[in-house]
């Protein structure tokens, strides 16, 4: 460890004590990512704007980082760049990105009420990414070997930027802006997968660019990022039934998500005894993704509120394809210009191998809709949980899409060989379902406001 590098983590000290020390002087150093690389930062140290005015209008000493940043008059230090999936291709919406000014904390797995408006490490400079995935940051501190940080709940990287130059924009390439492939190149979540005989929906995993070393089974614990179940008519994970997962609460609190796919009809003899647990899991933090005949989780839920969210006639009758996202609220206009982004055209409309009709209407007290087609009926819905309390007390989340988002054939099918079997090519409804899929894993807010970077210290 050089010398610079020492004496910055020296100054630094760890995130519960920065904000009573202060450091000064020149230099300035980045610190470790996720895999411990590091190194020296060569700027020369310019004055920061580290807090707000004391008494007397003087203001107390910058810090680490801070020392780092440039007034440039007119003009600013900016990093520019775009948040992506792990493959690279997909912008990601919503994603935090900041320069830490701490080591940053460890992120525990498993369901966890997580609210928004902080991230570790003491941030010098935020940004949240737009729907196309891109972020600017300003006021950057200057110098090389910069930390930089990547988050979208417990997805997570550190990098190391090489250089930022005083009052210039620096372009950041792809690779280093994209989500983690596997857990050795940061955090991941907890995912869990039941499989289905009507929707692949786990053929979006790869495809998203999830490194296959990373799915296992349940008895993998965290050495994999992905568990696979099997649900009715499934075919990976036979080893391990989603019955005898879904039911258990304890087993679902090991997830920071669940993934269930439909299973071709209602199939409630393997579910009846699950939805108290599910419910629980989903009050404590959990968040579940679901299409089609899998609206059984929020129509047959033992807790009223939540089973009364809209008007669930079930069946799977047939609806109307293309489904057309709702564009009046905030997040929904963000949807919309997330699918012009990756599919020209598009013009707010998202098709999927099969629309259904299970949805007459949605409370919009309780849920959000996010797409309709006719009948002019929900398509697509959020909730969060517990349903009916504020906002900064949910902290749960579940996703609906009443569709076939991967009906299989065209070389993508979730078998006993899964991951492989699946293509690499995203469909539309599986970038729809890629949307929600990160979005998910973020905090809990109000689905009608647009997210908001954290504070900066």
């Amino acid at each position: 460890m050089s010398s610079k590098l020492l004496g910055f983590l020296v100054c630094l000290g760890s995130a519960a004590t920065i904000a009573s020390i202060a450091c000064s002087g020149s230099g300035g150093s980045g610190f470790g990512d996720e895999t411990g690389s590091s190194g020296d930062n060569g700027s020369s140290g310019s004055s920061g704007f580290g807090g707000g005015g004391g008494d007397g209008g003087v203001k107390p000493p910058c810090v680490g980082l801070q020392c780092a940043q440039v007034n440039c008059g007119s003009g600013d230090t900016t990093l520019t760049g775009k948040v992506y999936a792990p493959n690279g291709k997909l912008g990601l919406y919503n994603a935090i990105v900041y320069v830490p000014n701490a080591k940053v904390d460890p992120l525990p797995k498993g369901a966890q009420c997580d609210k928004c408006g902080a991230v570790s490490g003491s941030p010098v400079v935020t940004a949240i990414s737009e729907p196309n995935g891109s972020f600017t940051l300003k006021n950057v501190p200057v110098g090389k070997d910069i930390p930089l940080v990547i988050q979208i709940g417990k997805w997570r990287r550190q990098v190391v930027v090489p250089e930022v130059k005083q009052c210039q924009e620096t372009k950041l390439d792809a690779e280093l802006t994209r989500l983690p492939k596997n857990q050795s190149e940061g955090n991941m979540p907890q995912i869990a997968l039941t499989t289905g005989g009507c929707d692949s929906l786990g053929c979006m995993l790869p495809k998203v660019g999830i490194d296959p070393s990373e799915f296992g089974k349940e008895s993998d614990g965290a050495s994999k990022a992905i568990h696979v179940f099997a649900g009715s008519g499934g075919q990976a994970g036979t080893a391990n039934p989603a019955q005898n997962f879904w039911g258990d609460l304890n087993k679902l609190k090991n997830y920071d998500m669940v993934i269930l796919s439909c299973e071709c009809s209602e199939q409630l003899g393997n579910k009846t005894a699950a939805f108290p647990a599910m419910t629980d899991y989903l009050k404590a933090g959990g968040r579940i993704f679901t299409t089609d005949f899998m609206y059984t989780w929020y129509k047959k839920s033992p807790d009223t509120a939540f089973a009364t969210l809209g008007d669930i006639k079930g069946g799977a009758p047939i609806g109307v394809n293309p489904m057309v996202i709702d564009q009046g609220f905030p997040k929904g206009k963000a949807l919309a210009d997330f699918m012009e982004a990756n599919y020209p055209g598009s013009a707010g409309k998202v098709s999927c191998d099969v629309v259904f009709d299970n949805l007459n209407s949605i409370d919009s007290a309780k849920a959000q809709q996010w797409a309709s087609s006719g009948p002019p009926h929900p398509r697509v819905f959020t909730v969060n949980l517990p349903v009916g309390v504020p906002a900064d007390q949910q902290c749960g989340k579940g996703v609906h899409i009443d569709a076939h988002v991967n009906q299989g054939g065209g070389g993508d099918s979730v078998t006993s060989s899964y991951p492989v079997g699946c293509g690499t090519t995203l469909k539309p409804a599986e970038s729809l379902l890629g949307f929600f899929f990160f979005d998910l894993a973020s905090c809990i807010q109000k689905e009608n406001e647009p997210p908001k970077p954290p504070p900066v210290n």
